[in-house]
């Protein structure tokens, strides 16, 4: 059990939002805004690969789209092999806000998640003058650790967070590392910081890409919220790194800066999430 919670952890700071996830209603209020349907979108397809001491123990899929001053991200996630044994979830997870000058504005953050025992878990976040306010079926109790809502303004879901991320709205001068994601997700408020640790030349076992990169820290930081089997584990949570990727868009003033490759060398083994396939506006882009 206590190998499933710092799995668990590890996916929060990584972070990929199919753990956290999202429920089918997004996906028609998460469409392109009224007006802009006719705007060519830059647009992210990735499928990537859970590991855990070099076995496979999940799946993830991401999908976002940035069209004009919008976004809409759609991410599902399963898991896979023998850690199906003791932990198995479906989840889904959809998104969708404005794109500011340097950050994410989210609407609507919506999760759907089945675990093995077919219990069913919905949670959404709908954002007013950027504070989220919270829906859950069933609900769950938040007492003791709750989050107080000026410490909610300006947060994001972590679906938008990973959209943010790999957006490159925050890229300071090519630096795609130089950004602090703010995170709740309805339990848990976090930071999500990310560090430049130098440029290097990659090639990755898989195929997929070999050539230039930046090599990135990923830190996370609780903040409010975390129940405590979490904050009193007795461990401090590791370092992640990343291998991130630039791939321009098609479309005028857009690229994408894609982790290829995240990983944490723990006590259990070294995690790692791994992106075996990639399209930038429905092509594979030439390594």
């Amino acid at each position: 059990m206590k190998y499933r919670h710092f799995l668990l952890t590890f996916m929060l700071a990584v972070p990929l939002p199919a753990l956290l996830a999202a429920s089918s209603p997004a996906f028609a209020a998460g469409g392109a805004a009224e007006g802009q349907t006719a705007q060519p979108g830059a647009q992210l397809q990735v499928a990537l690969t859970l590991y855990a001491g070099g076995i496979s123990f999940g799946k993830m899929d991401m999908d976002a789209t940035l069209r004009g001053s919008d976004y809409r991200t759609v991410s599902n996630f399963q898991t896979s092999g023998a850690v199906s044994a003791f932990w198995q979830s479906e989840i889904q997870a959809t998104s969708s806000g404005k794109i500011g000058a340097k950050s994410l504005e989210p609407d609507l953050y919506d999760s759907y998640d089945i675990n093995r025992t077919g219990k069913k878990q919905e949670v959404s976040l709908t954002y007013e003058n950027g504070s989220p306010r919270l829906y859950a079926d069933p609900v769950y109790s938040t007492t003791g650790y709750e989050v107080k809502p000026n410490e909610l303004k300006n947060t994001m879901d972590p679906l938008s967070a990973l959209t943010f991320i790999v957006s490159g709205v925050a890229a300071d001068g090519g630096n795609p590392c130089a950004l602090t994601a703010p995170v709740f997700d309805g339990r848990r408020l976090y930071n999500i910081e990310m560090t430049k640790v130098k440029d290097t030349d990659i090639k990755m076992d898989n195929g997929l890409y070999a050539g230039k990169a930046t090599q990135c820290q990923i830190r996370y930081r609780p903040l409010a919220g975390m129940k405590p089997r979490v904050l009193k584990s007795g461990e401090s949570f590791p370092v992640i790194n990343a291998w991130v990727v630039n791939y321009p868009s098609g479309v005028a003033g857009r690229s994408f800066a894609v982790p290829v490759r995240v990983w944490a060398d723990t006590q259990y083994g070294q995690l790692s999430v791994v992106a075996n396939s990639i399209k930038i506006d429905g092509q594979a882009p030439k390594s």
